[in-house]
């Protein structure tokens, strides 16, 4: 049993090798992930919205407006006041979107999309994004560099401590694409590995693998269940720090 290429196999994106009339078409096990997402995505709130008349609908869109209200005072004006009410669609949307992304992993057939670097940095690329033009925004160019620099600073300390506010600003952003990519990737890891220790054993002796099979299998649903939740976390948990470091660009100190 070659583990490595087990775990690859499950982890690792591929690609399709589709072609169409001569060209590659650059589809992969993930991006066809992402897409089917951001269909499900749009199709579900598109239904919620037409369905007001329908008792479920009516279920649907309170809870619609609840998950709203969650991002909205839970995340968005705490750590970025009333400036960020105009951000609110992006982090609702960013919020849903990483969440069911990460739960699309779980689907049998299907891999987390978030467990490669490439997408969390693109989801961390487009929160940089939105951080910078937080801060031009309510700042404008000369303001947004001066809070790179605190209040009170000796004028002979700001050469220093300018480049490195503005790589404190850069460690944020990687931050935000190193957590969530490490997260997803390693429970992922430990889901496949726990399975695996099922047939390690059994190739080693029959009896074994029967005694081993029962705890692997506890262990495998214990898992399971924890990475539903991480996979809740780290929607909120990336969520909220783009909200947080957004917040630290418009409101400097």
């Amino acid at each position: 049993m070659d583990v490595a290429e087990i775990i690859s196999h499950h982890i690792l994106d591929h690609d399709w090798g589709v072609a169409l009339g001569g060209f590659r078409i650059p589809l992969t096990t993930h991006s066809v992930t992402i897409l089917a997402v951001s269909v499900v995505l749009f199709g579900l709130l598109c239904w919620i919205a037409r369905a007001r008349q329908s008792r479920s609908g009516r279920l649907l869109t309170a809870l619609a407006e609840e998950y709203v209200l969650f991002i909205r005072d839970g995340m968005v004006l705490p750590n970025m006041g009333k400036e960020g009410k105009n951000f609110l669609p992006y982090f609702c949307t960013l919020f849903l979107f990483i969440l069911f992304v990460n739960l699309a992993g779980m689907i049998p057939e299907m891999k987390t999309a978030t467990s490669n670097i490439s997408v969390t940095a693109a989801l961390a690329l487009c929160s940089g994004g939105l951080i910078l033009y937080s801060g031009l925004k309510f700042h404008g160019i000369i303001g947004f560099l001066k809070g790179f620099v605190p209040s009170g600073t000796p004028g002979w300390l700001v050469p220093l401590i300018f480049p490195l506010e503005v790589v404190s600003l850069v460690i944020k952003v990687c931050v935000l694409a190193i957590r969530l990519f490490a997260n997803m990737l390693s429970g992922h890891m430990v889901l496949i590995c726990l399975l695996l220790i099922i047939f390690i054993v059994g190739q080693m002796h029959v009896a074994a693998g029967a005694g081993a099979l029962v705890p692997a299998m506890c262990l495998e649903i214990f898992m399971t269940c924890l990475e539903l939740l991480v996979a809740f976390l780290q929607a909120y948990v990336f969520t909220l720090l783009t909200a947080i470091f957004a917040g630290s660009v418009i409101h400097t100190h």
